[in-house]
């Protein structure tokens, strides 16, 4: 997504090492109509702190410590802003005579009430939001004057329009903002808004305040642009800790890895392009698309998976661009900024006469815009056309990839899809992703029946909790009737409301039950006592959901009793710990009841905050006085759609507590995918009926998320899988005694529809050889030569099974009606088994053979040739063939010894010399192609006008391993 910086016309110094010299600016403002002169007129320079208002005579004094290019702002209620710029000089007095003119628009407009409707406050809070921003600056900044502003959306663009100055008070950098809005757009893919800015220092309210906010200003400096083009001035970026990257390739063109590694890109040392104009003080670099990476702080949007820091790009437009000595761009409408950067905003914005009082960071320093110990990561979303099949049908499936807090797509991903029974894997498909986004299709074996699981995963996906990688349960019907849900075959599942159980007190407590085919049952029961005593009851709907409130006994067992006497143990309660009772079903607001049963002198400073999807929405510091404590939360508030999570923590940042509710789609906005909610929670198939309804049924959704486990954003552990660009052969180079041989050579060539590759690579300790990452689709040849002067003979085993197979989960079944199941019943005994279709991507190609067709074949005839070279049955078998020591030679294309032209030689394909085939025997031969015809020729990799012969090998011939070759067909990517 696009982002244009905000367009706020700064001024740039002219001389900065002048600063013990005072500059003074003075003047008057009058009425441009009565001559009359103006009190209380602001007058100040832009985007600085420096500002006064005129005395009852209309004068003004302004004392500046810079000399350079200024703009001057002149503004009151009622009248035009007026602005005039120029230079000014050391220790010059600058005297300016003001007129403004009466603003009619304003006076023609209706007074603003005190009050909106509920369409201007959403629409307002959207403003607000790419106005102000949503860094934790944002965070701690207010608009003193909201009912100021006007907002409308209009085909989806979001313009605002201010007719008095926007008062914000920032506590965040301790700075009131007067902001006059010239002009304001937002899209959802650009913003841009542009105006005049004063800002007035807050006093702090203690040495503590002072201390945070100078802490404060500082960090909003470092990494922004302005704090770059500073660097480059000075010509120390790198030390700063900016890294510059230059795209080898136009970036239209360029296919762009998630993956940084992967990418073309060239560090170049940006200090070494800025030209200096020492009259003017200005500085410029040469117009073209910069990417910066920051290393001393983390950004959480998903740029790349192998960095964490911040990232990057500046676009600009012109053929230079100038800025000040310390940093101040000249003309911000001829840059554009993306990523890292341009999620700065209004509250992030600092004075241009602000001056950093600390030095460049030598650690990272973490964003506090996502939760504790975030961690990226990528959602997979599987669908299929239907939930039951018959031998021989085609599953027709479609996979998105996306990042999961952004939910943009994937540039390109490699997703591996599994299909599987409870204990065994049929197969698993390689599956090349582009732009997010793949169709594909599965063939049914005829022999298949039962109910399978269809999952799918990529390499980044196993550094995370495998519950929540893409599952989908599909059933394969013959003759079988409809699954029983006798109570026997039920699984019942309880969940406490927070993750805990505790005794003492009310919990609520969700129940799940479904059979172990995934099939939903409706149940009854008691919990009872060690004792006998009956606590309460439970029941379940239809849909296999429900929940109840219990009050744990301490230390003493629980059991579950239903249906035909079934008996399961409960939960066990904790006698000390916290809950968190949450209703999020009204409009408004969302309410949460923390209950903890601890002493008071236990009680300790929590962390609680609201994220979506591992962005900050909401936090507060908590420290429990009582053993209820209560939150209220209005929902507007909250900005997104889709499952929030609340968490409380520790001072560890430990959940102690955790809860989910929905937050529902405004209006006006993308409605929210059901297959995306499901892609939050695990084993979670929602009815269609949830999400159809008008309007949507929180109370449904709220006991779905009650009842499931929920996908975690919170993770210390490191990333132990890198992110895949490509498909990497695998396996072991051995002695025929078994004895792995170190440091060989291993010279691979392979060869598919799409591509030809080779690599070189060499084996390590263990005798196994990885090749780099390949990219190939469609079935390959392969070819794998061993070259070792430690053994004479070597063992090639490449691995042919996958390298991770992901094990079964239980996960939900779409049931299936008894109509539904006798017509696919009827379907498949009308279904002739020899038309079924086969399960392969249809007829293997013969890679031995890369040639339309042979001028001429020699099948062997084991019978006849029994006990034959290859020399000899050439010789009786060939027609125009002349062979001796150095070759074979066509003599009806004019080859012979003499004039050098030997016809080229190839077993099955590869290229090959003379000599390697004086021992070769009939046994290993399947058959001779001689090959005239310049194309076939060609196609070998041979000169067309001297012909060639390929030794086709049969499948059990041990030949090619006693030259240390070996051949074998691996599967690529899906396409």
């Amino acid at each position: 997504m696009k982002l244009l910086r905000a367009g706020i016309v700064s001024f740039f110094l002219l001389l900065t090492g002048l600063t013990a010299l005072a500059q003074t600016i003075t003047g008057s403002v009058v009425d441009a109509q009565t001559n009359e002169p103006l009190p209380f007129v602001n007058v100040f320079i832009s985007n600085t702190t420096k500002g006064t208002q005129t005395d009852v005579k209309g004068a003004f004094v302004l004392k500046v410590q810079t000399a350079g290019y200024a703009k001057v702002v002149a503004s009151m209620v009622g009248y035009k802003t007026v602005e005039q710029e120029f230079v000014l000089r050391p220790d010059e007095t600058r005297r300016l005579a003001i007129r403004l003119s009466v603003d009619t628009k304003f006076l023609n407009e209706v007074k603003i009430s005190g009050k909106r409707d509920r369409q201007w406050k959403r629409l307002y809070k959207d403003f607000e939001r790419e106005f102000l921003g949503r860094s934790k600056n944002a965070r701690n900044s207010a608009v003193k004057n909201p009912y100021d502003v006007d907002v409308i959306r209009k085909r989806g663009t979001l313009t605002a329009n201010a007719a008095k100055s926007i008062e914000i008070d920032n506590k965040a950098l301790g700075y009131h903002l007067s902001y006059q809005l010239e002009g304001f757009e937002s899209s959802g893919e650009a913003y841009q808004f542009s105006g005049q800015l004063l800002f007035k220092p807050m006093p702090p309210a203690n040495e503590t305040e002072a201390r945070t906010w100078e802490r404060n200003r500082n960090e909003t400096y470092r990494g922004s642009l302005r704090h770059f083009l500073a660097a480059v001035v000075q010509k120390k970026s790198r030390q700063e800790g900016f890294r510059v990257y230059l795209e080898e390739a136009p970036a239209e063109k360029l296919r762009r890895s998630r993956y940084f590694k992967n990418n073309s890109l060239i560090e170049i040392n940006v200090d070494t392009l800025a030209k200096f104009n020492a009259a003017l003080q200005r500085v410029t670099i040469r117009g073209q698309r910069y990417e910066i990476h920051y290393l001393h702080r983390s950004d959480p949007q998903n740029w790349y998976f192998d960095l964490n820091e911040e990232v990057s790009w500046l676009e600009i437009k012109s053929d230079f661009l100038a800025f000040s000595y310390n940093g101040i761009v000249e003309n911000s409408r001829q840059l554009e900024t993306i990523g890292s950067m341009s999620k700065r905003r209004v509250a992030d914005l600092l004075p241009e006469d602000f001056l950093p009082t600390d030095t460049a960071p030598s650690d990272r320093v973490e964003d506090s815009g996502v939760i504790p110990h975030y961690q990226k990561q990528e959602k997979i979303i599987l669908t299929t056309d239907r939930d039951a099949y018959i031998p021989g049908d085609t599953v027709h499936f479609q996979l998105q990839v996306m990042d999961a807090t952004s939910y943009a797509p994937s540039a390109q991903s490699l997703v591996y899809l599994t299909i599987r029974t409870p204990q065994q894997w049929i197969e698993q498909q390689k599956i090349w992703v582009a732009r997010g986004s793949y169709r594909g299709r599965w063939v049914i074996p005829d022999s298949l029946k039962g109910t399978y699981q269809l999952i799918a995963h990529n390499q980044w996906a196993r550094n995370f909790d495998e519950r929540f990688w893409a599952r989908k349960n599909i059933r394969i019907i013959t003759d079988s009737g409809p699954v029983s849900a006798a109570s026997d075959t039920v699984q019942l599942r309880f969940f406490p409301e927070s993750g805990t159980l505790l005794a003492g007190v009310p919990n609520r407590v969700g129940i799940s039950s479904f059979t172990v085919e995934g099939h939903p049952v409706s149940v009854q029961g008691w919990l009872i006592t060690a004792k006998g005593d009956t606590l309460c009851g439970f029941k379940s709907n239809d849909r296999g959901y429900g929940d109840f409130f219990m009050t744990p006994p301490a230390d003493e067992t629980v059991k579950a009793v239903f249906g035909h006497n079934r008996v399961q143990e409960f939960l066990k309660a904790s006698p000390k710990g916290f809950i968190m009772q949450t209703d999020a079903l009204r409009d408004s607001v969302v309410s949460v009841r923390l209950i903890n049963t601890l002493r008071p002198a236990e009680w300790k400073p929590l962390r609680f905050i609201v994220h979506l999807r591992g962005q900050l929405l909401f936090e507060a510091l908590i420290t429990p006085k009582s053993p209820i404590t209560f939150i209220k939360i209005p929902r507007e508030d909250l900005e997104g759609t889709g499952v929030m999570q609340l968490l409380l923590l520790d001072a560890l940042n430990q959940p102690i507590a955790s809860r989910a509710f929905y937050q529902p789609a405004e209006e006006e906005q993308t409605v929210f995918s059901p297959h995306l909610f499901e892609a939050e929670l695990y084993g979670c198939r929602l009815d269609s009926g949830i999400w159809s309804g008008t309007p949507l049924s929180l109370k449904s959704l709220d006991l779905l998320l009650l009842t499931h486990p929920i996908r975690s954003y919170h993770s210390a552990t490191p990333d132990a899988f890198k992110y895949e660009s490509g498909i990497s052969l695998k396996g072991q180079i051995t002695q025929p005694s078994g004895k792995p041989i170190s440091g060989v050579s291993v010279l691979g060539l392979v060869n598919a529809d799409s591509t030809r590759l080779s690599f070189d690579i060499k084996t390590n300790e263990a005798g196994r050889y990885v090749t780099p990452p390949l990219q190939f689709f469609g079935n390959a040849d392969v070819v794998i030569q061993v070259q070792s002067d430690k053994a004479a003979r070597t063992v090639i085993n490449p691995d042919t099974l996958p390298e991770y197979v992901p094990q079964w989960l239980w996960f939900p079944t779409a049931s299936t009606t008894e109509k539904q199941m006798q017509q696919l019943i009827n379907q498949w005994r009308n279904t002739n088994t020899s038309d079924i279709q086969s399960a392969s991507n249809g007829p293997r190609r013969d890679f031995r053979r890369n040639y339309a067709s042979a001028s001429e074949t020699i099948l062997i005839n084991d019978r006849l040739m029994d006990g034959q070279s290859f020399l000899q049955i050439l010789v009786k078998k060939g027609k125009n063939i002349k062979v001796d020591n150095d070759g074979a030679y066509f003599a009806d294309m004019g080859n012979s010894k003499a004039n050098g032209k030997r016809t080229a030689l190839f077993i099955d394909g590869l290229s090959t010399n003379w000599e390697s085939v004086q021992t070769l025997k009939w046994i290993n031969i399947e058959a001779i192609d001689l090959l005239k015809e310049p194309s076939a020729v060609k196609a070998l990799g041979s000169e067309p006008t001297n012909g060639a012969i390929n030794v086709l090998l049969k499948p059990e011939s041990t030949f090619l391993s006693s030259q240390n070759i070996k051949r074998i067909i691996v599967r690529g990517f899906e396409r």
